[in-house]
């Protein structure tokens, strides 16, 4: 019988310690949660009937998994004089669009996010068109009033999941502007023709960061630790551009979390290896994610583990496709059975997926990744 909690195996594995089994943990945050809910993507990414967070709450309590939330989030208000609006620009039984429109006396920005009926929302048309000419009404929007910060939704979220896992608050780190920029290509051309711009307002954004993490430090909110959810780090950049802009805010954000003894986890899917090697030699990150093998990933999970297994707790890395969507309840069993003996060893490890589940990934492979921890990942 097991003598933790699900959040106590996730805390104590992330903190590089050993828990009473291997946690298992993979990857169901986004389409997972809507699929058991029976519902339209839009109902709980743009009504909030539920919210994604209680939907991924609600899915990790379901399978029994040790929860790993991406959901955990601070609100920071808009500065006086601006506001958003949203609107339905077009809408039928399969496909939702909705155009938010930003405002200040500056001038105007807008974007629209498509929803399909299965799928999460898609930027289709991003807020930034013109860098340079859109640079200060951007500046706007994108940095709010700190002094307004609000922490009572991730209180909220992280009550609800309880003793059933662990829930991330989220610190976006500096990229190019990929989010952001229409057509995404253009965040490549404003690196090159506009480098000094990008890269004050890269160092602005660190600030930025580096103040709100100075308000959660001094805040009572005493979060499960902070999470760097950034996708594609190296994959939507180079390894150069990833150094230059977005492992400096790394580097001094994991310091000031560390010292205050709050753990921190990154997330960056596709190629990470070098990120790993980066985060290992020469910052305070605790826990890092995916880990996906080629041909999404560069990553070895056995190599990795006894590189840096001392420093870093490792949480990954089953693929999503080949095993997770398409392989049977014994060929999932087989493959978590390897990465458990890979990366058992002196604790300091979750056994998830190399990236996110797919919506139709069947729930009995789900089940089996559980079975397997039990069976195979007790200390």
């Amino acid at each position: 019988m097991n003598s933790m909690t699900n959040k106590e195996r996730m805390l104590t594995a992330m903190r590089g310690g050993i828990p009473d089994r291997v946690p298992c943990s993979p990857d169901t945050n986004w389409t997972i949660p809507q699929r058991l809910k029976g519902v339209p993507s839009w109902d709980i990414y743009y009504y909030g009937n539920p919210p994604i967070w209680k939907a991924y709450n609600d899915c990790v309590k379901y399978y029994g998994i040790d929860g790993f939330s991406h959901h955990g989030y601070y609100d920071i208000p808009l500065k006086k004089g601006a506001e958003l609006k949203t609107e339905e620009i077009f809408s039928n039984d399969e496909k939702l669009i909705v155009k938010t429109t930003f405002s200040c006396p500056k001038g105007v920005l807008t974007q629209e996010e498509t929803y399909l009926r299965d799928e999460p929302p898609t930027p289709t048309k991003k807020w930034i068109d013109d860098f340079v000419g859109e640079y200060e009404l951007f500046c706007e929007y994108f940095f709010g009033d700190l002094d307004k910060i609000n922490f009572d939704e991730y209180k909220k979220i992280q009550s609800d999941m309880g003793d059933a896992g662990v829930v991330g608050l989220c610190m976006l780190l500096p990229t190019l502007l990929t989010q952001w920029r229409q057509p995404t290509e253009s965040a490549f051309f404003d690196y090159f023709e506009h480098h000094e711009l990008l890269t004050s307002f890269i160092d602005r954004w660190t600030d930025y960061l580096l103040q709100i993490a100075q308000k959660i430090v001094d805040s009572d909110i005493n979060p499960d630790f902070i999470f760097f959810p950034n996708s594609g780090a190296i994959t939507m950049q180079s390894e150069d551009i990833m150094k230059e802009y977005t492992f400096p805010a790394l580097k001094k954000l994991t310091s000031v979390f560390k010292k205050a003894g709050i753990l921190t986890s990154l997330h960056s899917c596709g190629k990470e290896n070098f990120l790993v090697e980066l985060a290992a030699g020469q910052t305070d990150l605790d826990c890092i994610d995916p880990l996906e093998v080629a041909p999404m990933g560069d990553c070895n999970l056995q190599e990795i583990k006894q590189k840096h297994g001392d420093k870093l707790a490792l949480k990954g890395n089953l693929p999503t496709t080949t095993v997770m969507l398409f392989m049977d309840e014994k060929g999932v069993e087989k493959e978590a059975i390897k990465c458990i003996e890979e990366g058992k060893d002196g604790g300091g490890f979750i056994l998830s997926t190399g990236d996110q589940c797919g919506r139709n990934t069947p729930d009995a492979n789900i089940f089996k990744l559980l079975e397997v921890c039990e069976k195979y990942g007790k200390y």
